[in-house]
């Protein structure tokens, strides 16, 4: 009812004084947004309890009543934009879940840096090359392949073949979290035994002629990784920090784990890419890296298998990059059997399933699988 609505809104606006936020201020920013979702509108003070609850899990502190406001219309507009992607994916029948997250008080800037303007198109990769499919024959190949496959429950050495999910932070190295994945799951399965390497000489060194937190592309770590090789992560660790400039490189004071010159790397052909990925995962016990465009959905995914293909509706257009490291089939909530890819991303455990999504497999998702790279280290 309009009483309701009202006595809510008072108790709300209430809450908003003891950030200092002028009622007046507040309606004047989210005209437009803020009653987007009929819930906030009949209950504006659970959103407010909302944003109360995400302070303490994420352990907000602000520095002032300012950036407690600007952040509170942060969460607001995130708010808004989870509740739609929530209705647009059950109206479609999909079982993606979307959900607040630790970018919920974050501006779409913000957010935006963690991805790379820097993609596959805007670079010559034509002296990379491409896998060898002159053995390979996709139907021979793909007979008596399993239906799902993880490589998250393969060991070697007695220990599982994935590590632990990693963080970029607020630093746009998703191109040298991939690259190294792949480097240390190929270097494992060489040696019989896990290996962790290190993100952060890739991230700093790799880029060639710019900051590694500007962003790149997997086949820039991947080419440095042949060439240089790689310390351990023990040996040179992450910080978020250190490659938003130039001049941060000091492989030169670690000791190389995997040598220059072991690893091979090259691109999946495009035109077989669900083929030769799953190829990749079954038969090499090998993830592959992808890079691929970046909408809103990715950004809020919480679980279920990801179909929602906004990429292309960025006015600026960007990229992440990531491993896939697994595929299964799931049934969406109208019945219809799904393929999907696992990916494993480097946003730490909070986001998504547990690290993890499952993104929709053999639609070229975001232009996923026009872009993959894989690496091994040949037999001797």
């Amino acid at each position: 009812s309009v009483s309701e609505t009202m006595t809510s809104l008072t108790i709300f606006l209430l809450s908003l004084q003891l950030l200092s936020i002028s009622a007046f201020d507040f309606m004047q920013n989210f005209e437009n947004s803020f009653f987007e979702i009929q819930v906030d509108r009949d209950h504006p003070d659970n959103l407010y309890k909302e944003f109360e609850e995400f302070q303490v899990k994420y352990k907000r502190q602000y520095k002032d009543e300012i950036e407690k406001k600007f952040r509170f219309e942060q969460f607001v507009r995130s708010h808004n934009q989870v509740g739609k992607m929530n209705k647009k994916a059950e109206t479609s029948g999909h079982d993606t879940k979307f959900g607040i997250n630790k970018f919920s008080d974050r501006s779409k800037d913000e957010i935006s840096s963690m991805f790379s303007k820097v993609g596959p198109s805007n670079i010559s990769q034509s002296n990379i090359p491409m896998f060898d499919m002159k053995n390979f024959r996709v139907k021979r190949q793909m007979e008596g392949l399993p239906k799902m496959f993880d490589l998250r429950n393969k060991k070697i050495g007695g220990r599982y073949i994935i590590g632990d999910i990693k963080n970029q932070g607020e630093c746009s190295c998703c191109w040298a979290f991939a690259a190294t994945s792949l480097a240390e799951v190929a270097y494992s399965v060489h040696l019989k035994k896990p290996v962790v390497l290190s993100d952060q000489e890739v991230c700093d060194c790799a880029a060639k002629e710019r900051p590694g937190c500007s962003g790149a592309l997997p086949t820039d770590g991947l080419h440095y990784i042949k060439e240089m090789g790689l310390a351990k992560e023990t040996e040179y660790e992450y910080s978020q920090e250190r490659s938003t400039e130039l001049g941060r490189c000091d492989a030169e004071k670690h000791e190389r784990d995997l040598n220059p010159l072991m690893l091979d790397y090259y691109f999946i052909d495009p035109f077989n890419a669900e083929y030769i990925i799953t190829h990749h995962l079954v038969q090499l016990n090998l993830p592959v890296s992808v890079a691929f465009k970046v909408g809103e959905s990715l950004k809020w995914y919480k679980e279920g298998t990801l179909e929602l293909a906004d990429c292309e509706d960025e006015k600026e257009q960007h990229w992440h990059s990531a491993t896939i490291i697994g595929y299964g089939t799931s049934t969406n909530s109208a019945g219809r059997k799904v393929n999907y890819w696992i990916l494993r991303n480097s946003w730490a455990t909070d986001w998504g399933e547990t690290g993890y999504a499952r993104i929709v497999r053999g639609t070229d998702y975001c232009s996923m699988e026009s872009h993959g790279n894989g690496a091994r280290i040949p037999d001797e």
